[in-house]
C-alpha cells in the first residue's frame, strides 16, 4: 500500500519564510501611521498607590495619551482567576486595584509619536507609592500572622492538592529502610527569542485587533474583552509568528494594555496603530518564571527494595498572581512520586501567593521539579540499601497492571 504522507519527508509550511527572514514577528510589524507605546512598571515589590501625576508626562511634546488605572473598564484579569489589575491605581472603581503586588506590576501606559518619545515620558509620570510588607518566601507567607495578599485566599494559599492512599502511618513499621529529602528548585527564566512584542489597531469592521506572540487566542480574546467591557466579536487576536513560547506565552503581557489603547485613542477619534516591543530587562521582570518549588520527601521500602510508602509535602511560590499556578501544581502533585507503585502514600501540596514574580507555565508543566524529587529520593534508597538504581526502578516502575499513587490505572 502506498501512503502520500507516512514514511516522506515533507517541508514545514513556515520553514522557507523563517529561513529567509520573510516571516513576520510581533515586533516587525511596521505601519505608515503607528504610534508607540511604553509601560511603566511598579518597580517594587508591594505597595499601595496613594497618586499618579501624568501631567508633566502628558506635557511632552509628541505624546498622545497617558492611561492609567482609572480608564481601564473592568480592572482585572486572569487565565485562571481575575485576581491580577490590569493597571495599578486609584480610580478604577475596583477594591484592591491600588495595590501593587510585584515588581512588574504595571501602573501607566504611555502613547507617543516615537518610541523615544514615549520612553521619555514614562519617566516623567511621578507615583507616590506607601510601600507594605513584602512576602518574599512561601512558607513565611502561609503563616496565620503573614500579610494577606489576596482576600479570596486564607494564608496567602493559592491552591492546594492531597493525595491520600492506603496507611501511610501504619506503614513505616513495615519498612527496613526510610530515607528523606528536602529539595529546592529554582524559578527559571523563558528568555525567549523576542521578547514580548505586539501592535494593535480597528480593523476594517471596526474591531480592536491584537496582533501578538501567544498560545491560546481564544483565551486571550476572552480576558481582553473582559476588561475592555465589550462582547468578545469586538476584539480580535492574531498571532504572527512566535519567537519562543514554552508556556509562558499561556499569560497575557502587552494583550490588554495594546487594546486598551486603541480603544481609547478611537473615542477621541484617533484610528492609528499602536506598538510595542518590551526590552529583555521588561520581559524578565513583567512576566512569569517556572515555579520555584521545596519539596520535602521520606519513602521506605523493603531490605529487598520494594517501595512500601511514600510522604511528600511541596510547596511552590506562586508569586503575586494565580497564572496557571493551580495546574502546575496538580501536575507537581501527581509527579512527585515518580513513575512508581505505593500501597501507601500522603501528599500535601500547596500554591502560595508571595510578592516574587508570578510563576507560570514552562515545558513539563510542573512535573520536572516532581520528578526530580522523586528520582533523588530513588537514587538516596538504593545507595542505602545497596541495589543498583537501576534495579530499585525496575522492582517498582508502573506498567498497566499497576495503580499510581492515586489509585488510577494508567491509560
Amino acid at each position: 500500500m502506498a501512503f502520500r504522507s507516512i514514511g516522506k519527508s515533507h517541508p514545514r509550511i513556515d520553514a522557507v519564510s523563517k529561513v529567509t527572514g520573510a516571516a513576520l514577528y510581533p515586533g516587525d510589524r511596521i505601519y505608515d501611521d503607528q504610534l508607540w507605546m511604553k509601560i511603566l512598571f511598579a518597580g517594587r515589590p508591594h505597595a499601595r498607590i496613594l497618586r499618579v501625576d501624568t501631567g508633566e508626562a502628558e506635557a511632552l511634546p509628541g505624546v498622545v495619551a497617558v492611561h492609567t488605572a482609572g480608564d481601564v473598564p473592568v480592572n482585572e484579569y486572569g487565565l485562571q482567576i481575575p485576581d491580577q489589575p490590569v493597571l495599578c491605581g486609584v480610580g478604577s472603581g475596583k477594591e484592591g486595584t491600588d495595590i501593587e503586588r510585584f515588581v512588574g506590576d504595571q501602573v501607566a501606559e504611555v502613547i507617543a509619536e516615537s518610541e523615544r518619545v514615549a520612553d521619555q515620558a514614562r519617566n516623567l509620570i511621578r507615583v507616590e507609592y506607601e510601600d507594605l510588607p513584602v512576602l518574599a518566601d512561601p512558607h513565611q507567607a502561609m503563616a496565620s500572622d503573614a500579610h494577606q495578599l489576596h482576600p479570596h485566599a486564607p494564608d496567602n494559599v493559592a491552591s492546594h492538592d492531597r493525595i491520600v492512599k492506603g496507611d501511610v502511618d501504619s506503614a513505616w513499621g513495615e519498612c527496613d529502610m526510610i530515607v528523606e529529602g528536602e529539595y529546592h528548585t529554582p524559578p527559571q527564566e523563558h528568555a525567549y527569542l523576542q521578547p514580548e512584542a505586539g501592535s494593535a489597531y480597528l480593523d476594517e469592521e471596526g474591531r480592536i485587533t491584537v496582533r501578538v506572540a501567544g498560545q491560546w487566542t481564544w483565551e486571550d480574546q476572552q480576558q481582553i474583552a473582559h476588561a475592555l467591557d465589550l462582547p468578545s466579536e469586538r476584539v480580535r487576536v492574531v498571532y504572527d509568528a512566535i519567537g519562543g513560547a514554552f508556556g509562558g506565552r499561556e499569560d497575557m503581557s502587552v494583550q490588554i494594555v495594546l487594546a486598551l489603547a486603541v480603544m481609547r485613542l478611537a473615542q477621541r477619534g484617533i484610528r492609528r496603530p499602536v506598538k510595542i516591543i518590551w526590552s529583555r530587562e521588561e520581559s524578565m521582570i513583567g512576566h512569569c518564571k517556572r515555579h520555584p518549588m521545596t519539596i520535602k520527601s521520606k519513602w521506605g521500602a523493603t531490605r529487598e527494595g520494594k517501595l512500601v510508602a511514600a510522604e511528600v509535602e511541596l510547596v511552590s511560590d506562586a508569586g503575586a498572581y494565580m497564572y496557571t499556578s493551580n495546574k502546575v501544581l496538580g501536575n507537581a502533585t501527581i509527579s512527585c512520586t515518580g513513575p512508581y507503585e505505593f500501597p501507601n502514600v500522603r501528599v500535601n501540596t500547596y500554591a502560595v501567593y508571595t510578592n516574587n514574580l508570578p510563576g507560570g507555565a514552562f515545558r513539563g508543566f510542573g512535573a520536572p521539579q516532581g520528578h526530580f524529587a522523586a528520582e533523588m529520593q530513588m537514587n538516596k534508597l538504593a545507595e542505602a540499601l545497596g541495589i543498583s538504581p537501576v534495579e530499585v526502578r525496575l522492582k517498582n516502575i508502573l506498567d498497566e497492571e499497576k495503580l499510581t499513587s492515586m489509585g488510577t490505572p494508567l491509560p
